[in-house]
C-alpha cells in the first residue's frame, strides 16, 4: 500500500459507521453489481427487485471489514486529474551512473515507507514513477484516501540534466531528495536553474513573459487565448504605518488581489488591457490554444502558471488536450494527449520559457540602469 500523506484537517478515519455505509450505498456511483457482490461475500442472495435503500439499510447493520470498505471506496473515490509539469536545469553533474545510484537509493527508501516505485531507463533518460496515497479529511469518509501517480524524469544535457516532475509538494520533495543524494557525490554543489521571474519585479515585463510565450512558441501559431489570471500584491505596511486592524482610507481597505478572465480573445479584452495598463496588475496564469505549423496541424490546449503569483516562482504547465486535424478539418472534440505529444510540447515550452527569462532579465537590468542614471 502506498504511503499516505496526511493533511491538516480532522482526525484519521479508523472505522466507517453504519450511517457512513448506508449513505455510501445510496449514492449513484455505487452500482447494484457492487452491492450484490457485498452480499454474495456473505452467502446472501439478493433479488434484483429489492429497492436500493432496503439493501443499504440491511447491509449497514452487518459487520464490515477492510474488503467491504475497499470495494465501496473504489466506487466513490475521486479520479485524480492529470497534474502540471515543472522542470529545472541541473548543472554540474554529467555522470549518468550517479543519477542511477541516487534514484535507486531513494527508491528503496520510498518502497520501505510503502510507496510503489518503478525506475526505468531509455538511453540517457531516467524516469521514476511513484505511486503514493494522500488523505483529504474534507471529503466524505469513503473518498478520503486517494491513490495518485507522479513522475520524475532526468534527461541528460551537455551541462548536466533537465529534471521534469509532476508539480506538487510530494513529488517536489522526492525530486529534491534525489538531488540531495547527488550533491553528496560531487565535490561542487549542483547549480539549480528554474524558470522564475523573482528578480524581475516589473509588472509589464512579467506580463510580457506570458504574452511572448503564447505568441512566439517555436513551430506553432497561436490560435486563441482562453484564460488569463492577473494578480496585484497587497501593499505591505511599512514601519510607522497604521495597523491593519485600524480603519483607514488607504488602498488596503479596497484591494482586489486576483482577477480571472475566461472566454475567447481574452488578451484583446478592454477589461484586461485596463488592468495591465495601470502597471500594478500582471499576468500569472494563462491558457491558450496553438496549432502546429508542421505535421498534421493539430491544435493543442496548453496552460502555464506561476504557483506563487507574488514572487512569480514555481512555473509549471500542462497540455490539457488536443483538437486533432482529421479528414481535412479540425475536430471540435478535444481528446487527451499522448505521451509523445506531452513530451514534445514540454520541451518546446521549457526551452521558450528559459529563453524568455534570460531576455527579460536583460531588459529589466537595462531599465534599472536607465532609471539610476
Amino acid at each position: 500500500m502506498a504511503r499516505m500523506k496526511n493533511n491538516s484537517h480532522g482526525a484519521s478515519l479508523y472505522y466507517a459507521t453504519d450511517k457512513n455505509v448506508f449513505d455510501a450505498l445510496n449514492q449513484h456511483k455505487v452500482d447494484l453489481q457492487t452491492i450484490f457482490k457485498l452480499f454474495q461475500r456473505r452467502n446472501i442472495i439478493v433479488s434484483k427487485k429489492t429497492p436500493r435503500d432496503e439493501l443499504a439499510n440491511y447491509f449497514a447493520r452487518l459487520g464490515h471489514d477492510y474488503f467491504d470498505h475497499k470495494d465501496i471506496s473504489s466506487r466513490l473515490g475521486i479520479t485524480p486529474r492529470r497534474e502540471r509539469i515543472t522542470s529545472m536545469d541541473i548543472i554540474g553533474q554529467n555522470d549518468i551512473e550517479s543519477v542511477k545510484a541516487a534514484c535507486s537509493k531513494l527508491q528503496h527508501e520510498l518502497e520501505a515507507a510503502g510507496d510503489v516505485v518503478q525506475v526505468t531507463r531509455d538511453g540517457n533518460i531516467f524516469t521514476m514513477n511513484v505511486q503514493y496515497s494522500t488523505i483529504d479529511y474534507k471529503l466524505s469518509e469513503f473518498a478520503q484516501v486517494q491513490v495518485r501517480d507522479g513522475i520524475i524524469e532526468f534527461e541528460k544535457t551537455a551541462d548536466g540534466y533537465i529534471v521534469r516532475n509532476t508539480h506538487n509538494d510530494y513529488l517536489n520533495n522526492v525530486r529534491d531528495s534525489i538531488l540531495g543524494n547527488l550533491d553528496k557525490d560531487t565535490t561542487q554543489p549542483l547549480e539549480r536553474k528554474a524558470v522564475s521571474l523573482f528578480d524581475i519585479t516589473s509588472p509589464k515585463l512579467r506580463s510580457k513573459f506570458f504574452h511572448d510565450l503564447v505568441s512566439s512558441l517555436p513551430g506553432f501559431t497561436r490560435k486563441d487565448v482562453t484564460d488569463v489570471f492577473v494578480y496585484k500584491a497587497m501593499p505591505e505596511l511599512e514601519e510607522g504605518d497604521e495597523s491593519e486592524d485600524e480603519t483607514t482610507d488607504s488602498d488596503t481597505d479596497n484591494h482586489v488581489e486576483r482577477v480571472a478572465l475566461r472566454g475567447f480573445g481574452v488578451t484583446r479584452s478592454e477589461i484586461l488591457n485596463r488592468l495591465l495598463d495601470n502597471n500594478l496588475y500582471y499576468i500569472t496564469k494563462i491558457g491558450w490554444t496553438t496549432q502546429e505549423n508542421t505535421g498534421v496541424g493539430n491544435v493543442y490546449d496548453i496552460e502555464a502558471v506561476f504557483s506563487d503569483p507574488k514572487d512569480c516562482t514555481g512555473f509549471s504547465f500542462i497540455l490539457s488536450g488536443v483538437y486533432p486535424f482529421e479528414d481535412g478539418a479540425l475536430s471540435t472534440r478535444r481528446r487527451g494527449p499522448t505521451k509523445q505529444e506531452i513530451d514534445s510540447i514540454s520541451r518546446v515550452v521549457e526551452a521558450k520559457a528559459r529563453a524568455l527569462v534570460i531576455e527579460l532579465r536583460q531588459q529589466f537590468q537595462m531599465q534599472s540602469t536607465t532609471v539610476t542614471e
